[in-house]
């Protein structure tokens, strides 16, 4: 695994699963609540948690496999950590902004 490709797989997957949720929850149809928009954000959330759960995974099994000889190659050992490093950023932006835009809502008076 080159750390180029991995970069950049984890940002087109990032990046699509978020438009996509954020999309989502901008088209409401008619028929549906309020209450089916936050699901969808929640399930995108969990998701994104899920994805960097899957990297801190991959990563950790690569630093075991590392140690007992298994992989060969430092600069793949280096492509795992690193995309874990990027997914677990991302995820805590994210996380951030989304509690950011909370305190906000909190904020405004009706």
């Amino acid at each position: 695994m080159n750390i180029t490709q991995a970069i950049n797989g984890l940002g087109t997957d990032y990046a699509n699963k978020v438009t996509d949720a954020m999309r989502q929850s901008a088209t409401i149809s008619s028929g549906k609540s309020s209450d089916g928009t936050f699901d969808s954000i929640f399930n995108a959330a969990a998701g994104l948690v899920e994805s960097t759960n899957t990297y801190i995974q991959q990563a950790q099994q690569a630093q075991v496999d590392w140690a007992i000889g298994k992989l060969t190659n430092p600069h793949e050992l280096g492509a795992y950590q690193q995309q874990a490093n990027i997914a677990l950023q991302f995820t805590v932006a994210v996380r951030d902004k989304a509690i950011e835009a909370y305190k906000e809502l909190m904020n405004m008076q009706i």
